[in-house]
């Protein structure tokens, strides 16, 4: 499909017989990426996107509860990665990662971005929300890079925490925040049916503000933590599945990050800071210093395919702006 499919495909309803499949389903009746443009009465539109990666399936599972919310309101719907929602995958082999293209590139992916990006950024959206599932054990998060009061406030709206994102370059929430406020709700793995309920508790809330509607003060604690190192593994590595239960907790020095392999930790500017942070004995690979870790994977194929983690600093707390 990506090889010769460089036009987004643009659709003006939403049938309800297409909300009745599963992510796996919308390769044949879609062909391809499609943008739903919902858009009603000339109001700002609330932007959603889902099946960015294809094997993150509760965000269609939660648009497929609200197809009435979603046809009623002015909304723009963005259903991204079909051809590896039916491969089961986060990308298909050989293809880029969907959500690492925003910013550009040769890739038709990166030509179906970009052709999205500039069509939402006419329309004027309200809110840009992406709708993503972790392969590894985390609580609920946001991800932001901006730190504005609607920015974090709609973060809030979602979750207690939210991470401010330095890395990786090309994800979609970085780009559709140069225009609008954006968010990545990070809604927990694909397995467990409240991701699905999270996501569509969420959105609902979203679509049922007014376009109009001021922020409200609201003194609810935001912990925000920025990402300082991006960390890649060998191809030898054998991966320490308990070490998730440090996702957005401090791991102690002398944590277990791998059985056995080597790790690469790498600022958003290239800096390595593997001496800083990682330790090698007897083969395996340790915490030199306390770290609090994020999306730490127990699923080699996914570190593989992005990363095993990112190790995080604690940006402090801050009061939100409640827009839910």
């Amino acid at each position: 499909m990506w090889a010769g499919a460089v036009k987004l495909r643009v659709e003006t309803t939403l049938p309800r017989a297409l909300t009745e499949l599963p992510a796996a389903a919308l390769a044949d009746a879609l062909g391809g990426p499609t943008l739903f443009d919902l858009r009603r009465n000339g109001e700002p539109p609330l932007f959603v996107s889902v099946l960015v990666h294809g094997n993150e399936t509760s965000g269609w599972d939660a648009v497929r509860r609200l197809r009435s919310e979603l046809t009623a309101s002015s909304a723009l719907l963005f259903v991204g990665n079909v051809e590896a929602a039916r491969a089961g995958v986060r990308a298909l082999p050989g293809r880029p990662d969907f959500n690492r293209v925003w910013e550009g590139g040769e890739w038709p992916e990166a030509q179906v971005a970009h052709a999205v990006a500039e069509y939402v950024e006419r329309a004027l959206p309200r809110l840009a929300v992406d709708v993503h599932n972790n392969t590894g054990r985390n609580p609920p998060y946001s991800v932001v890079t901006r730190q504005d009061a609607a920015t974090l406030g709609t973060a809030r709206a979602f979750a207690e925490r939210a991470l401010l994102a330095t890395q990786p370059t090309g994800f979609q929430t970085g780009r559709f925040a140069r225009f609008c406020t954006a968010v990545t709700v990070e809604v927990g793995t694909p397995d467990d049916p409240s991701s699905a309920d999270r996501a569509a508790a969420f959105l609902r809330r979203q679509l049922a503000r007014s376009p109009t509607r001021k922020p409200m003060a609201d003194d609810a604690p935001l912990a925000i933590f920025e990402t300082v190192a991006r960390v890649t593994l060998s191809d030898d590595a054998v991966l320490v599945p308990e070490t998730q239960r440090f996702n957005f907790r401090t791991a102690p020095a002398g944590a277990m990050l791998l059985k056995r392999g080597t790790l690469t930790a790498h600022a958003a500017d290239g800096a390595d800071l593997g001496e800083v942070y990682l330790h090698n004995r007897n083969g395996a690979t340790l915490l030199k210093r306390p770290s609090v870790l994020a999306m730490y994977t127990g699923s080699i194929q996914a570190a593989r395919q992005d990363c095993l983690c990112y190790f995080l600093e604690a940006a402090g707390l801050k009061a939100a702006t409640a827009l839910g």
